[in-house]
């Protein structure tokens, strides 16, 4: 137990923000906070997966991260991040990772501290033991574990009685527990429900598939309003503003043949 004054203590490093790429999600209020669940959801093919390998290479700061790729494989992983990081495009870097020719890539990779685990369908006791060994290994947890998609997590989607999201329900408590347990933002990524799935409209709280946000701090939806355009809405955010309705929205740059998103002029909705 701890009293008020006391509880500065318990807090460790829970509530630092990580630094982030975009300064029009800062703006915004939109954080990735270690000690919180994340959750970052769109439509497939949005890129869910390239919003959060931006913002681990292109942030201000290093991030130590521990990521669970269930999604994609290493060639993926690996093109999208030589795309990113050597800014050229995405065929351009399969075809470097394809021949084996990515040694002037090496020094830029290097820079990242983020660590891959490319299990398909990791169980939570698969992901609670990496853990274990990136702690055995830096002696220190990650300051992001990222979870890519969460219904690829072994047991995440199972049926219980009348509802088919029980399993998932259970896995945003266990990825919370996680998240305060070891202090790292963790950001789980998952899908939208059907009539978001064009994936070219903002995307309310109510689109999330299962309507599993009642345990992160912060729920941010993807879309894609035009071909070089992504829209990001803080539909739930415990640690600054958001609009459920999806209609308030952060507008990024995106570059799909470079796999790249940048800030744009502050140009939103309403923030």
């Amino acid at each position: 137990m701890y009293s008020l004054p006391q509880s500065i203590r318990a807090k460790g490093d829970a509530g630092d923000p990580l630094p982030s790429a975009f300064k029009a999600l800062d703006k915004a209020g939109i954080r990735f906070i270690r000690g919180q669940l994340a959750l970052v959801c769109a439509a497939g093919g949005t890129g869910k997966s390239a919003f959060i390998l931006n913002n681990l290479l292109k942030a201000s700061a290093p991030i130590p991260a521990l990521y669970f790729s269930c999604d994609s494989d290493a060639f993926v992983q690996l093109s999208r991040s030589i795309a990113v990081l050597g800014e050229i495009s995405m065929d351009e870097a399969m075809d470097a990772v394809r021949d084996d020719r990515i040694e002037k890539y090496i020094p830029l990779l290097s820079k990242h501290p983020v660590r891959f685990n490319y299990a398909a369908s990791p169980s939570q006791k698969d992901i609670e033991r990496s853990l274990n060994a990136y702690y055995e290994l830096y002696y220190t947890y990650p300051h992001q574990i990222i979870l890519d998609n969460i219904t690829n997590i072994s047991g995440g989607s199972g049926v219980d009685g009348d509802n088919p999201f029980a399993g998932l329900e259970g896995l945003m408590d266990w990825a919370s527990d996680m998240s305060r347990q070891t202090q790292a933002n963790v950001v789980g990524l998952h899908h939208v429900t059907g009539p978001n799935n064009d994936g070219n409209a903002p995307i309310s709280m109510s689109g999330v598939k299962g309507q599993i946000t009642r345990v992160p701090a912060l729920v941010v939806t993807l879309f894609k309003p035009d071909a070089n355009t992504m829209g990001a809405s803080a539909v739930k955010n415990r640690s600054g503003r958001a609009d459920p309705s999806g209609q308030t929205y952060v507008e990024l740059g995106w570059d799909g043949d470079h796999m790249s998103i940048t800030d744009q002029v502050f140009s939103t909705t309403s923030y």
